[in-house]
């Protein structure tokens, strides 16, 4: 892809401006519920874990959105598809600050799903294409932080205007936002090109996206219902779960034999890609699913409001943005594999202290969290260009789409999953409390109820402190597998055609 830096700095001051603040609000519409579930449960008449839909539901969208890019970009140029992204996300937006159904608020989190998912590789490959390929480092590092800032402070912000006007506001407010940053962005974009008529792009594979839409829905609906319906005692659940299967496997199958895949997954069978992106989507998928379970405990079983659910995840920006910004220098320094490591043992570290108690304060969770932020902070870098280091600069764009799907669906799973084991640990945590409680009696229906009270959180908090030492132990397992599989780049044979690692560390220089 031939890069043409742009001389005007008025033009580049609106790109990184506009298109910088697109990709952060769509990164905000994730993180601005994580702490307020049991706000939006309240608002939409559901319960705190039917609230969870509105995290899952805009996640696989957003993974969705990134499956478009490719081909949108090459059939209507990168303008175009940039103000088609804003716009689906800025209807999602305001169609989700004015409703009190839930249906109709998770048709509004797809919306805002799939232009934030547009907006993930539509913005990298803009600041690049802007830029000298010797600011590229920096570049990057503006853009990743862009993208993962909203998820430290977006929390925050999310519970004090949950707690203050509403959470509906959450979705308000960010409509003016995105009207700005569509104005901005506009200035800013070069045009691309649209490809003529006699070499125009290739056909959109609707069969291939259909598969894996249908697929995906089903998944969802297997993941988010399954522990209400009794898994697979329901026929619902198991219908749902066999047509996921067969929807997922069909697409598999199509796009193995498609002329114009929309992903492309022969880069699996190459062992830094797919250890590394396997590594990339653990560290995530974790990540996401304390964030969005932590607040939760903190306020049904604390009794925190979601104000201060929010603030107990900020110390996790005050590690993590410090260093994402200096990882530019630390890669020549440590080495990529070595940097790697040292992500999952500070993950593992910070999983493995974060220890929980019905009388815990924030005090208690601050330095582990900021432990935590440190080992988010090195996760990407060192490993996407791990992902990338056997794929030739041609095949980037093809190869990151691919990978980029998978990493960001791995949250909606590790959501999922860390949800449905907390219920279900809290429930034989309760059953073994009660049993050994109920030797004793009682003497009064109100000490009773006091009792089944503290039982409940009890339970919930023992529950959460096991998976906690699972996730440390998962961690500790991906700090091993960097270390001992991953070949570093350096290492690798040369190949004929330049690496994408190659390439970076050329600019570097």
């Amino acid at each position: 892809m031939s890069r043409e830096p742009d001389p005007q700095p008025t033009r580049l001051v609106a790109l990184f401006g506009g298109v910088g603040l697109a990709l952060a609000l769509g990164s905000f519409e994730g993180a601005g519920v994580q702490a307020i579930f049991p706000y939006i449960g309240g608002g939409l008449s559901t319960s705190s874990y039917r609230a969870l839909w509105t995290l899952t539901y805009f996640v696989v969208h957003w993974a969705l959105g990134i499956t478009l890019m490719p081909w949108s970009t090459r059939r209507f140029g990168r303008r175009p598809v940039f103000q088609g992204a804003v716009g689906l996300a800025a209807a999602g937006s305001l169609a989700g600050a004015f409703t009190h159904n839930l249906w109709i608020m998770l048709i509004s989190r797809a919306m805002e799903g799939l232009g934030a998912g547009l907006l993930v590789p539509l913005s990298q490959s803009a600041f690049l294409a802007a830029t000298p390929a010797r600011r590229h480092g920096i570049v990057t590092v503006f853009w990743s932080n862009a993208m993962l800032l909203p998820f430290f402070v977006g929390p925050a912000i999310g519970g004090w205007l949950a707690t203050t006007v509403g959470f509906h506001l959450i979705f308000g407010l960010t409509v003016p936002l995105w009207f700005v940053a569509l104005w901005a962005g506009s200035r800013g974009i070069r045009e691309t090109p649209v490809l003529p008529a006699a070499s125009k792009a290739p056909p959109f594979d609707f069969l291939g996206f259909a598969l894996l839409y249908a697929g995906l829905m089903a998944l969802q609906v297997t993941l988010d219902q399954g522990e209400q319906h009794g898994w697979w005692y329901s026929p619902f659940i198991r219908d749902a779960s066999f047509a996921a299967a067969v929807c997922l496997y069909l697409f598999g199958w199509y796009e193995a034999r498609a002329r114009h895949p929309l992903l492309q997954f022969h880069y699996l069978r190459r062992r830094n890609y797919v250890l590394g992106l396997l590594l990339l989507s653990l560290g995530w998928a974790l990540f996401m699913g304390w964030a969005s379970i932590l607040p939760l405990w903190a306020e049904e079983d604390l009794g925190y409001n979601g104000l201060w659910g929010g603030v107990l995840l900020l110390p996790v920006g005050l590690g993590a943005l410090p260093l994402s910004a200096a990882l530019d220098h630390l890669r020549g320094l440590f080495g990529l594999r070595r940097l790697a490591s040292l992500s999952f043992l500070l993950l593992g570290g910070a999983y493995g202290t974060l220890s929980v108690h019905p009388g815990s304060a924030l005090s208690d969770l601050f330095w582990p969290l900021v432990v935590l932020g440190l080992g988010v902070g090195i996760l990407f870098v060192p490993l996407t260009m791990i992902v990338m280091s056997e794929i030739a600069v041609a095949a980037v764009p093809a190869a990151a789409t691919t990978a980029n799907f998978i990493r960001v669906f791995s949250a909606n799973i590790g959501v999922t999953v860390l949800a449905v084991y907390w219920s279900r640990g809290s429930a034989r945590a309760s059953n073994a409390l009660a049993a050994e409680v109920s030797r004793y009696g009682h003497t009064a229906s109100g000490s009773l109820a006091a009792l089944q009270g503290f039982l409940s959180v009890e339970a919930h908090t023992v529950s959460l402190d096991n998976l906690l030492r699972v996730s440390m132990w998962l961690c500790l397992a991906g700090a091993f597998i960097a270390w001992f599989f991953l070949i570093p780049p350096r290492a690798l044979p040369e190949t004929s055609a330049h690496s994408f690692v190659e390439e970076a560390e050329n600019e570097s220089a």
